[in-house]
């Protein structure tokens, strides 16, 4: 992109405006808040005379550009967007389906249907846990943020 009077940004701008401290911030409260929202798991009816076994959930995945993805909506109007029913999806915590991710292929898309979704690659999706704060100590109790110790979000 070529700079204009109108849009002196460049890309390569905004790449630097994104790694400077105030950007990774900005990265880690955007993680932090994901990490602490309850999401909608679209969910496909079960066949019938198939009952899934007790505790388990279905996760769906769908494939772009290559890129195997397991969408998740944070909210009924963004899954109603994408052509999902509200009614059949399962609501789980993001910080707890990251903490049981199934693969290191496979993201996760945040209301893929919309302008302002996201895709997140293995690695950070299983770093989510840590910005929602569920940890323990040793004792089972406690996180960093009480005790000031404890694993600590990973820099981006």
């Amino acid at each position: 992109m070529t700079a204009t009077p109108d849009n002196p940004t460049t890309t390569a701008d905004r790449r630097t405006d994104d790694e400077t401290p105030s950007g990774m911030e900005d990265t880690a409260a955007l993680l932090r808040d994901l990490a602490t929202t309850i999401a909608l798991l679209p969910q496909a009816p079960p066949v019938e005379g198939e009952e899934p076994p007790e505790g388990t959930i279905a996760l769906p995945v769908i494939e772009q550009d290559g890129r195997r993805f397991i969408p998740v909506f944070t909210s009924e109007d963004s899954l109603r967007a994408a052509g999902g029913d509200p009614g059949t999806a399962v609501r789980i915590p993001v910080a707890q389906l990251a903490s049981n991710w199934p693969s290191e292929d496979v993201w996760l898309a945040v209301n893929p249907a919309s302008p302002e979704g996201l895709g997140l690659p293995p690695d950070v999706v299983r770093a989510l846990p840590v910005f929602a704060g569920n940890f323990a100590g040793p004792d089972g109790e406690g996180s960093p943020e009480s005790t000031g110790s404890g694993p600590q979000p990973p820099s981006l």
